[in-house]
């Protein structure tokens, strides 16, 4: 593969992150609004059986659909099958065993095997199950299809239709409409509407049913799907148990309050998942497309230093904030999860560089090394909980889900690495995980820094640490996410200056944290006016938005939002710009949630950013192209004209070459 090639592969890569992330940021994010919402209407017990609910009906997916949504994407990407065919077999498969499932479901059910653990959810777990095997069909193909706007799209109605049922059946329905003690119920349907409505979308966006014809089965093609997907059966059940094990168990030892603590534990941890997981749905297109490149190695090598680099860096941010956090997300009922998250996020960078090297067993169709290799993950969490769980209460199941996935990579990098065998930077992961071990180790020994701020200030330097060792191979992200001036000092100071600098500014932050931010939040002010003086929107809007959150964090979450819409008030009145009052209209619903509710400031602003993406979404979508093409967040007309005047020029010259 050519470097002109090479280049189109990371290009390609970067877009379907970027949209992948439009997505998942509708899907996954916005939801993390509504966990005050069932916290605060569900009793730790009722979120503990919540957990244990979703991880049956997810245990249940892989068998009733026989994992075909996988080999819908493996094999709807590959240009040698045909698309319709493969999509029609998807759909024979999932049906076939839906019809299974609900034939064992209902002998489960009239036997009073489970009743222990599903009984009165029999039906509603069903119904699961399918909504979301048919919602992974139905968006996988249209991953294949290569159409992951659509995807994205599909993303936000389901985050849409997520937030709106939890606030009718939570804030807005009585809460007996559909009778006393149905929290639980209404969860469980929230989830199953979101997922019928987005398939239904889908179905019809994409004209689905003109790929869906049963008249000439492809027997061959249904055997090769098979034995790819099927071996992907234990191996996702597997990774499910590694993960659903901890909660089974925490509630079988400790009962379901203990398990409704563990619960909120993973809330953090999964915020790093949710961010990976748009990295990883683009990157397992990238294996697949990539896997008979001839620079492959070099490809694989490049992105994974670039993905564990990023697991580091996040997995420290979220570290330096999880106290915070759960303080003012989570809640004070489940605040002693704050013991038991450190371990789990410091798992979740092996969790998920384990899914990177699982993505090799997929792109080549070797998934039975996948399923043998998962199985060590199985043993050694179940094996582990059995162990510890009732010496040591809740500490177990974060030990034993960290040693499970360190156990699969280490295993996974020697094994797959035989098939695609690209370099790892052992030296820099073997430091920044010693660094963010010492930061996990300062969080679980003190559990309240906000009271000891001088430790504080240490975990604050170590993340510092973690970032310079890994900045370099992020480097491209500051082009991307930052002015290109700007990109180009940061990137451009080396880590000598780097670390000079962290060490400067760890110490005024100490300085800040003893004397409670008030010198800082005078200069923001002051640049605030600054800024407004010399007309350069780029400061006044820095200093008034961090002064404002200042003034939140060290006085009352009411006053930064009341800062915020204040200061946004200045700009608007006078420059009357569009952007400052689409601001000012964001501080608003910033203030409403300090003032009355989180909850309600985050619909406001969902509601409100569905409208405007929905309204805009051509100038969105030109902005994406334009980003991934000439990756900067500055003016682009002289670029493009220049680009287009050169295609134009070579066009042209081709056009002689021809003539003559």
């Amino acid at each position: 593969m050519s470097q002109k090639k090479l280049s189109s592969s990371y290009g390609k890569l970067m877009l379907n992150t970027i949209v992948f992330a439009i997505g998942s940021f509708s899907s996954k994010v916005l939801v993390l609004l509504l966990v005050p919402i069932y916290q605060n209407h569900l009793t730790k017990g009722e979120q503990g059986k919540v957990d244990y609910l979703t991880m049956i009906a997810n245990w249940m997916i892989p068998l009733a659909t026989l994992t075909i949504s996988e080999a819908i994407i493996r094999f709807g990407l590959d240009k040698a099958y045909d698309k319709k065919k493969v999509f029609s077999l998807g759909n024979l498969v999932i049906g076939t065993g839906m019809l299974l499932f609900g034939a064992v479901l209902g002998i489960v059910r009239l036997t009073g095997l489970a009743d222990r653990w599903i009984s009165g959810y029999t039906i509603m777990i069903f119904v699961y199950v399918l909504m979301s095997g048919l919602k992974t069909l139905y968006t996988n193909f249209v991953r294949a299809m290569e159409k992951v706007r659509m995807f994205a799209v599909s993303g936000i109605i389901s985050t849409f239709f997520t937030l709106l049922f939890m606030v009718l059946f939570y804030l807005v329905l009585p809460e007996s409409f559909l009778g006393e003690g149905t929290g639980i119920q209404k969860y469980l349907l929230c989830t199953i509407l979101s997922d019928g409505i987005t398939t239904v979308f889908v179905l019809i966006a994409a004209r689905l049913w003109k790929y869906i014809s049963f008249k000439d089965i492809d027997r061959e093609l249904l055997q090769t799907m098979l034995q790819y997907s099927v071996p992907l059966i234990p191996a996702q059940l597997i990774w499910l148990v590694t993960n659903g094990s901890d909660s089974f168990m925490t509630a079988y030892y400790l009962g379901e309050d203990k398990n409704g603590i563990l619960a909120a534990a993973y809330k953090i941890p999964n915020l790093v998942a949710t961010v990976y997981m748009v990295f990883g749905q683009a990157w397992n297109m990238s294996a697949i497309t990539e896997n008979d490149s001839e620079d492959r190695d070099t490809f694989y090598e490049k992105v994974f230093d670039f993905n564990q680099s990023l697991l580091y860096i996040l997995s420290a941010g979220c570290l330096l904030v999880a106290q915070p956090i759960t303080n003012f997300w989570i809640g004070k009922p489940v605040r002693e999860c704050v013991n038991y998250s450190p371990l789990l996020i410091y798992s979740t960078i092996f969790s998920c560089l384990t899914t990177f090297m699982g993505s090799i067993y997929l792109a080549s169709k070797k998934t039975k090394r996948s399923m043998f290799t998962s199985m060590i993950a199985g043993v050694i969490n179940v094996g582990v909980n059995i162990l510890l769980i009732p010496k040591i209460g809740l500490y177990a199941p974060p030990i034993s889900t960290v040693l499970s996935y360190v156990a699969v990579f280490f295993v996974r990098v020697f094994d797959s690495r035989k098939i695609v065998p690209f370099k790892i930077n052992y030296r820099k992961m073997f430091i920044s995980n010693i660094i963010v071990l010492i930061m996990t180790g300062i969080l679980m020994m003190e559990t309240d820094l906000w009271h000891h701020k001088l430790i504080y200030a240490v975990v604050l330097a170590l993340f510092c640490a973690v970032f310079v060792i890994n900045m370099d191979s992020i480097s491209s992200l500051f082009f991307r996410f930052l002015p290109a001036k700007i990109a180009e000092k940061v990137t451009g100071l080396g880590q000598k200056k780097l670390t000079v600098i962290s060490v400067a500014f760890v110490g005024f932050v100490g300085l800040n944290v003893l004397s409670k931010c008030v010198p800082l939040i005078i200069v923001l002010l002051a640049g605030f006016a600054f800024g407004i003086k010399i007309d350069a929107p780029k400061i006044f809007g820095f200093c008034g938005i961090l002064g404002s959150l200042l003034v939140g964090i060290a006085a009352a979450p009411s006053l930064g939002g009341g800062l915020l819409l204040i200061l946004s008030v200045v700009p608007i009145v006078k420059y009357r710009r569009k952007r400052y009052i689409a601001f000012g209209v964001l501080a608003f619903d910033i203030f409403i949630g300090t003032l009355i509710s989180a909850v309600l400031g985050g619909f406001l602003f969902s509601v409100e950013l569905l409208g405007l993406m929905v309204y805009y979404y051509k100038q969105i979508w030109e902005f994406i192209l334009d980003y991934i093409e000439f990756g900067t967040l500055g003016p682009l007309d002289d670029l493009k004209k220049q680009t287009v005047g050169n295609k134009a020029a070579k066009k042209a010259q081709d056009g002689e070459d021809t003539d003559l």
